[in-house]
């Protein structure tokens, strides 16, 4: 016997009104989700927009805010799903592009996170933050000048991009545009004074300038505003030593290690100081534990040769440096770190080290000048030639590249020349 439409004319209304239902609940608990994450409840707000999503399985906007959940608790690859599924519902979905590109980014996947954010620049072109993001990958991806574009872009916008601002300080730092750096800095401060991380930048702006009480302050502010970053305790640390507060600037590499203990640069910059004072024994095992932590850390690699051949290692040092260069991962076969391994391990003449530190851009020339002076001084302090290496040391200090570790190390090396040491 047929069903009666009008029956069948309930049950549509009543699967309708059920339906409906599931979709109002579903917006419910992505909304309470949100209240949740608002107030800093990971937890609560994940286990709300699982319902959410359980209620409605095509909610996209519920996948989307899961994965900001999921960043915020450092689960990239749950964050890379969710986004994933966001984007499969809805394809005209901007934030979930950007945010995807964000994750790619951190995993690494550079040519992924580049993708997205031109995808997310496509359906939001003015987005500040998609600008400043993609010229981060660009700058990873080594398109300097593709980047510079990208931060341009994102502070011509309105509103601007602190962080752009910021990045792009950073970027004319690099290279050697130190007031443009200051300029930039300064504007991020105007308009977010609550970034520790531009304090940090300034602050080793105007140690580069050799202001030191200015970058004492401002790192001073920057570790107040974030008192977990270790970049601003590195950066203090380097400034104490520069005003030869040796004991503080340990106290504040100390530190860093004690909130990130797998950073390599910052075992590097530790070893340094402890080079610096001539303190090997306890220089050495910092070096070892950065090229530890990152075995592509070519600098760390030539201070235990320099350490080694300076406590009569020679031999042994030099075979080890040639092993590393011979399977050396990092870098290209002739670019300029392996210039300087190649020098120290006897394959390179000096002449030819200063011939590789010629460059077209002057200021990548000066640093790489200043780097030569000082492992060439340092080669001639180990051979007895005090004289040249004072020379060279000096000419090292004459680069004016005041925030590499090489200018710091050649000005206490001739502190030690004109004791008698």
């Amino acid at each position: 016997m047929p069903i009666p439409k009008q029956i069948l004319s309930l049950i549509a209304f009543l699967l309708l009104l059920l339906v409906g239902c599931g979709s109002f609940n579903a917006y419910r608990y992505n909304n309470i989700g949100t209240l949740s994450f608002d107030k800093g409840d990971l937890d609560g707000a994940l286990a709300n927009y699982t319902k959410a999503i359980q209620l409605r399985p095509d909610y996209a906007r519920a996948y989307y805010n899961r994965g900001l959940v999921k960043i915020d608790k450092n689960d990239l690859e749950g964050a890379l799903a969710a986004f994933d599924k966001a984007i499969e519902l809805k394809s005209i979905y901007g934030d979930a592009y950007y945010n995807r590109g964000y994750v790619k980014k951190a995993k690494g996947d550079l040519d992924g996170a580049l993708a997205d954010l031109n995808r997310a620049i496509e359906f939001e072109p003015n987005s500040a933050d998609a600008y400043n993001d993609r010229g981060l990958v660009k700058e990873a991806k080594g398109d300097t000048n593709g980047a510079l574009e990208d931060f341009d872009r994102a502070v011509g916008l309105k509103p601007p991009s602190p962080e752009a601002y910021s990045n792009r300080g950073l970027l004319k730092e690099a290279k050697g545009d130190v007031d443009g750096a200051l300029a930039d800095f300064n504007k991020a401060i105007e308009l977010k004074p609550g970034l520790g991380g531009v304090y940090n930048n300034r602050g080793h702006a105007k140690k580069a300038q050799g202001d030191l009480d200015g970058a004492l302050t401002d790192l001073d502010k920057a570790i107040k505003l974030e008192p977990g970053e270790p970049p601003a305790y590195i950066n203090r640390g380097l400034v104490m030593y520069a005003k030869g507060d040796l004991d503080s600037a340990l106290a504040d590499i100390n530190k860093a290690l004690q909130l990130n203990p797998k950073n390599a640069w910052t075992y590097y910059t530790r070893g340094c100081l402890h080079y610096d004072t001539q303190a090997f024994s306890e220089a050495l095992p910092d070096f070892r534990k950065g090229c530890e932590l990152d075995p592509s850390l070519d600098y760390a690699h030539f201070r235990v040769w320099l350490i080694r051949t300076r406590l009569g290692e020679t031999e042994p040092a030099t075979i080890e440096l040639r092993t590393y260069l011979d399977n050396r991962k990092a870098g290209k076969l002739d670019d300029w770190p392996s210039q300087i391994g190649r020098f120290l391990s006897g394959l390179l003449a000096e002449p030819a080290l200063f011939k590789a530190a010629e460059n077209a851009d002057k200021n990548t020339e000066a640093g790489q000048l200043c780097e030569a002076w000082f492992y060439a001084g340092t080669k001639h302090l180990i051979d007895g030639d005090k004289t040249t290496a004072a020379d060279y040391f000096n000419k090292c200090l004459a680069t004016g590249k005041k925030d590499f570790g090489e200018y710091q190390s050649a000005a206490a090396e001739l502190k030690f020349l004109k004791a008698g040491k």
